[in-house]
C-alpha cells in the first residue's frame, strides 16, 4: 500500500509540474550553424526550391503551393509529413525575405507553431548558415512536453540541414 500511495504522489507531482511548465514556459529556442561548400547564390536558391525540399528534410512526403509565388514573402505552401505512428500537416508562410541574405517563415498546424529564421553569409565559394528556431505549442497539453520534446525536434532540424549540405557538396 504504501509503495502505490508513493507511486501516486510520484505521478501527481509530474503532472504538476508538466502543467507549470506549460503555463510559465511558453516557448522553447534554439539555434544551430552549418557551413556549405557552394556559392550563397546556389545555397540560397536550393534551399527555397521547395519542390526540392523533400529530398533533404526528413519524413516530408510533398509539399504543395497554396499562394502567392515561388516562396516570396506571403507566399503559403501545405506540407506533408509522415511518420511512423501519423501524418501531419503543416501551413507554411513566407514571412521575410531579403535575397542572398535571410529568410523568415512560420509553420503551424493544430498542435505546434515553428518560427524560424535562416541567415547565409558567403564565405567566398562557402555558404555559412545559420539558422534559429523558436517552438511553440498551441495548447497546455502541447506547451507541457515541448520542453522534453525540444531534443529530437532540433536533432532533427540539425539532420535536415546536414541532408542539405550533402545534397549540395554532391
Amino acid at each position: 500500500m504504501k509503495f502505490f500511495k508513493a507511486f501516486i504522489v510520484v505521478v501527481l507531482l509530474c503532472v504538476a509540474v508538466l502543467l507549470l511548465i506549460g503555463v510559465f514556459i511558453p516557448e522553447v529556442d534554439d539555434q544551430f550553424e552549418t557551413t556549405v561548400d557552394r556559392p550563397v547564390i546556389q545555397v540560397y536558391a536550393s534551399m527555397l526550391n521547395m519542390n526540392t525540399a523533400p529530398e533533404w528534410v526528413v519524413g516530408l512526403d510533398s509539399v504543395e503551393q497554396t499562394g502567392g509565388f515561388l516562396a516570396m514573402p506571403g507566399s503559403t505552401f501545405k506540407l506533408y509529413y509522415s511518420g511512423t505512428e501519423t501524418n501531419v500537416v503543416y501551413d507554411m508562410e513566407v514571412l521575410q525575405m531579403t535575397p542572398l541574405e535571410s529568410v523568415k517563415f512560420k509553420m503551424e498546424n493544430e498542435m505546434f507553431e515553428f518560427n524560424v529564421s535562416i541567415k547565409f553569409k558567403a564565405d567566398g565559394l562557402k555558404t555559412d548558415i545559420e539558422a534559429y528556431v523558436q517552438m511553440k505549442g498551441k495548447t497546455l497539453i502541447t506547451r507541457s512536453f515541448l520542453p522534453l520534446l525540444k531534443t529530437s525536434i532540433v536533432d532533427v532540424g540539425k539532420a535536415n540541414f546536414e541532408a542539405f549540405k550533402q545534397i549540395q557538396e554532391k
